[in-house]
């Protein structure tokens, strides 16, 4: 289990190898568009554990008043993962 609690259902990494050409599904949905990469750690003592780099826009936090824009579909697989997001955005 990850340090945040979150196991998906089902997670398949498939592909050529080559530029553009790995599926990523998670519980049979492609989210490859939403990845910019993946590590996969296999240990013999634990769990195999992926790691998924999440496509994220955001402002220079050197702003006054910072704004991070979540595209909506990156939002949606961050809430499946386990993210709760601020109480703000909850319900829009």
């Amino acid at each position: 289990m990850s340090k945040h609690g979150v196991r998906p259902g089902a997670l398949r990494i498939s592909g050529t190898g080559l530029p553009g050409g790995t599926q990523v599904e998670l519980d049979g949905e492609d989210i490859a568009p939403l990845v910019e990469g993946l590590s996969l750690r296999i240990g013999v003592k634990a769990l195999p554990t992926v790691t998924l780099d999440v496509i994220v826009h955001e402002l220079d936090t050197e702003l006054p008043n910072p704004r991070v824009v979540v595209p909506e579909k990156t939002r949606d697989l961050l809430v499946r993962l386990g993210w709760t997001p601020p109480a703000e955005e909850a319900t829009s």
